[in-house]
């Protein structure tokens, strides 16, 4: 069975997709307060050097997320 949503992880540099959900309940919180709602557009901007952290634009804000918090959040397949 295929799955029906991707991770930040999954995007190319320059590719965006909205944002449905998020996996973990405590980092959902944190990514809320920081902007990051369910129907937000998530695009990637750059990863960092060792891919342990990412540069996105969410609904044209810019945002450092650790790998942990992009994991967190669905977005559309």
């Amino acid at each position: 069975m295929q799955r029906r949503y991707r991770t930040i992880k999954d995007l190319k540099i320059n590719e965006s997709a909205k944002a449905i959900a998020f996996e973990d309940s405590n980092l959902a919180c944190k990514l809320t307060s920081m902007g990051v709602l369910p129907g937000t557009r998530i695009e990637m901007i750059r990863t960092s050097p060792f891919g342990s952290a990412y540069y996105v634009k969410a609904d044209g804000v810019r945002l450092a997320l650790r790998e942990e918090e992009a994991a967190s959040i669905l977005l559309e397949a």
